[in-house]
């Protein structure tokens, strides 16, 4: 005797009432990340947070989950104000991405209580591959440079078209920060914004200014595109 959760499953699978709350949740996917890229490209200050351009992704879908398992009851717009209140005055959530995921789940748990399983199914099948998606993913990052690259030069010598040789030969985008010459007055240093065409390329550059321009104290330091500042 086949299971009644599966033979309803089979009769909902089979009835295509399924396809309009998946193009409603893959819709909040698609114009969440619309908001957010809108949020990242007008973004003006100094503490950009990519986490909060996952969080504006989420938060969409999760408001299309309620608002689909509020189709079949009120109460669950209910249940869920209940559910964050007590979370909000009980717990410590550090970051708006914490916040965003107790929604989602609160939201899921009240698609449940009112018997929308397929909805709470496919609500949980979207939101948990769109975070994984946002995780792995270089979405909502700002990171124009793999790193700042410092090495110092004979003061004396006209390098300036062979660093621009070998900058064109192993990076896709180069900004020059700053030349200065150092206190003893015979070298001079210079730092570059630099990114590169392959990971590669990090030691091939470094190796090319050591051995066709003798430049000295060549250093590479990476930015970590995953980091939040």
């Amino acid at each position: 005797m086949m299971d009644p959760f599966f033979s309803e499953f089979d009769r909902v699978a089979a009835s295509g009432t399924w396809v309009t709350p998946l193009v409603a949740l893959l819709g909040a996917f698609v114009f969440g990340q619309v908001l957010a890229w809108t949020y990242e490209r007008t973004y003006s200050g100094l503490s950009y947070s990519r986490g909060f351009s996952h969080t504006l992704v989420l938060v969409c879908i999760s408001a299309s989950i309620l608002v689909i398992a509020m189709q079949h009851s009120l109460l669950a717009g209910l249940g869920l104000f209940g559910v964050l209140s007590m979370i909000r005055f009980r717990s410590d959530l550090k970051t708006p991405r914490d916040l965003v995921f107790v929604m989602g789940s609160a939201c899921v748990g009240v698609a449940c209580g009112v018997g929308a399983i397929l909805e709470g199914f496919l609500g949980t099948a979207v939101y948990s591959t769109v975070a994984i998606y946002l995780y792995l993913g270089p979405f909502g990052s700002r990171t124009r440079f793999d790193g700042v690259l410092r090495f110092q030069l004979d003061s004396e010598a006209d390098a300036e078209p062979e660093i621009t040789r070998l900058m064109r030969l192993h990076c896709r985008r180069r900004h020059l920060l700053s030349t200065a010459d150092l206190p003893d007055g015979q070298q001079r240093e210079h730092v570059y914004q630099v990114k590169f065409f392959a990971e590669r390329d990090r030691e091939d550059l470094l190796e090319a200014l050591r051995r066709d321009l003798g430049a000295v104290e060549t250093r590479l330091m990476l930015q970590d595109a995953t980091s939040e500042y």
